[in-house]
Formats: C-alpha cells, sequence, structure tokens
C-alpha cells in the first residue's frame, strides 16, 4: 500500500525544486548578489552534461537544500511514530500481562488493553482483537494487524503468540520481554547519544573536499592560459573541471548524510535533514574557499600571496 504522505512529501520536493531552481533562487540572486545570478552554462565531457558557471552550482546547491525540506517533514513525522510506537509496546505487553490473567479470552484482553493505550498503537491492538474474534488464529491475527510494523515491534508484539501458545506463566513471560524492551530503548538512546558527537567528524568530510577543491579550481584558473616551465601552454576548461568537482562534492555530502543518519541516528529516512545542512554549508565552502588564497599575510612571508607567486613561475 503506498504511503499517502511520502506521495505528497516527494511531490512538494519535487515542486520546491524546480520552482527555486528556474524562478526563485534568481529573484533571489537579482536583488542581493547579482553577481552570482544563474547563468544555466552547461558544457559537456563526452556525454556528460557539465554545469560550468558558479551561478548555476549555487543555485543547484541552494534549491536542492530547498528541496529536502518537505522530505525531512515527512521523516521527522515517520521516525516520532516509529519510536513513540516502539515505547508504547514495551507499556502495552506490561499492562496486558495483567489484563490477560484477569480476563476470559485472549480478544478481551486484547481490547481491554487497547482501550488504556493510545495511538498509533491502540489501532494495532483493536486490529488484532478484530481479526482474532473472526479467525479464532492468534498467529493469523498478529500477521494481519503487524504486517506493517517496524520490525522490532512486530518481534515484541509476536511475544503474546508465543506465550499463549508455550503456556507456564504467560504474565511472567510478557513482563521479562517488557523489561527487555525497557531496557533495549535505554540502551539504543544511550548509544545515539555517544554516536551524535562523531557527526561532526563525519561532515568535515564534505566540508574539506570543498574547500580543497575550491582552492585547487581557484590555482588552477589563474594558471589557465600561462606558459609551465617545460610544459608549454596551460590550456584547461575551468568551468568544466568546476563542474566536476562540484558532481563529486554532491556525492560525498548524500554519503556523508546517509552515515551520519542511519549509523548515528538510526535511520536512514532522515537522511534528508543532513543533506540540506551540508549541502549548504558545503557549496558555501567550495566558492568562498578562494579567499583563504587572499588570507593577512604572516609575517616574514614578504607580502607575497599564491596567485602572485604562481604568476612569478609561469613568467620565468
Amino acid at each position: 500500500m503506498v504511503d499517502a504522505w511520502a506521495v505528497a512529501a516527494v511531490t512538494v520536493s519535487l515542486l520546491v525544486f524546480a520552482l527555486m531552481l528556474l524562478y526563485g533562487y534568481n529573484a533571489l540572486a537579482e536583488k542581493l548578489y547579482p553577481q552570482l545570478a544563474a547563468r544555466f552554462e552547461v558544457k559537456h565531457l563526452r556525454f556528460i552534461p557539465v554545469i560550468a558557471d558558479e551561478g548555476t552550482v549555487t543555485d543547484i546547491g541552494v534549491s536542492l537544500s530547498a528541496a529536502m525540506l518537505p522530505l525531512w517533514l515527512y521523516a521527522r513525522r515517520r521516525v516520532s511514530a516509529l519510536e513513540a510506537l516502539e515505547d508504547q509496546m514495551s507499556e502495552f505487553l506490561a499492562i496486558y500481562a495483567s489484563i490477560a490473567a484477569s480476563s476470559r479470552t485472549t480478544e478481551e484482553a486484547l481490547r481491554r488493553a487497547a482501550e488504556l493505550m493510545g495511538e498509533p498503537l491502540r489501532g494495532y491492538v483493536e486490529r488484532m482483537a478484530r481479526a482474532y474474534r473472526v479467525t479464532g488464529d492468534l498467529e493469523a491475527a498478529y500477521r494481519v494487524a503487524f504486517a506493517r510494523a517496524p520490525r522490532r515491534v512486530r518481534l515484541l508484539a509476536r511475544s503474546i503468540v508465543s506465550t499463549a501458545r508455550s503456556g507456564g506463566n504467560p504474565a511472567r513471560v510478557l513482563a521479562v520481554t517488557a523489561a527487555y524492551s525497557r531496557e533495549l530503548r535505554r540502551l539504543t538512546k544511550l548509544t545515539k547519544s555517544r554516536l551524535g558527537e562523531y557527526s561532526f567528524v563525519v561532515s568535515l568530510a564534505s566540508l574539506t573536499y570543498a574547500v580543497s577543491a575550491g582552492v585547487v579550481l581557484y590555482l588552477v584558473k589563474t594558471m589557465a592560459g600561462a606558459r609551465l616551465p617545460g610544459l608549454g601552454t596551460a590550456n584547461i576548461d575551468t568551468g568544466v573541471l568546476m563542474g566536476m568537482y562540484y558532481y563529486a562534492l554532491l556525492m560525498i555530502v548524500v554519503a556523508s548524510a546517509v552515515v551520519i543518519a542511519r549509523v548515528i541516528h538510526g535511520h536512514a529516512i532522515l537522511a534528508p535533514k543532513y543533506i540540506a545542512l551540508l549541502l549548504l554549508a558545503s557549496t558555501a565552502a567550495f566558492l568562498a574557499a578562494p579567499l583563504l588564497l587572499h588570507a593577512p599575510h604572516m609575517p616574514g612571508s614578504g607580502g607575497t600571496t599564491a596567485p602572485a607567486l604562481l604568476a612569478t613561475i609561469a613568467s620565468r
């Protein structure tokens, strides 16, 4: 079954990207900084179209970041619902264990337990109670009710079926399962808190590449058309070089965002948030990196800048 909210988020994201790319960014650039207006200059490296002007690079970075916002809002809503469902499941098992001991039938126990729970878990438990009343098969009712639930929730809900089949002391088994679930959630949150410190380290991958690529690109632009000792004239298309560097930066940003979202925070669906943040920061670093070569001179440097040094070498 297709998630209507996911379809809506993707549709809005595509619309935002198209509007920002074609109209929104240039409208802002013309008012704030006309030199960075997108010219949509495209060149080709073999069969690959390559963006070749700084304005279009900035336009793509800003538009993609804006397009990530609807996806992130959907992802945050989805993750919040999943985490709430996992927290409710631990509470449900503890409640169900005591209710099942005083109920005449399993259906009655499920219904009574569902009345004490809030959404979204209440809907799952009520669906399981209705399916059990119709089929009389707890296993089939569990599969119908929890077919679309998260994996960890399905595993915990499975303990209801396992306990009913195994006999023994159901209340004790479910109480132990609930305690295990609570400890697992606590450990997961502690792990996320500890790993969160490494988000900055992963982010440095894209920022470092952006700065180094921007500096190299500026140096190449400085030497373009100059005669190099023993090499002749340097004939390099800096527009194509800039576009290829930026394509590589986009891939690094996406990879870093997925690592932060999946490995550190536990949900790959949160990647749009980190794509937007890293892309804005990396694009700014990529375009502003040449300013490093115009930094105030260090004492004893003789006032020589990097462009001047390169020009001196080329003239010899």
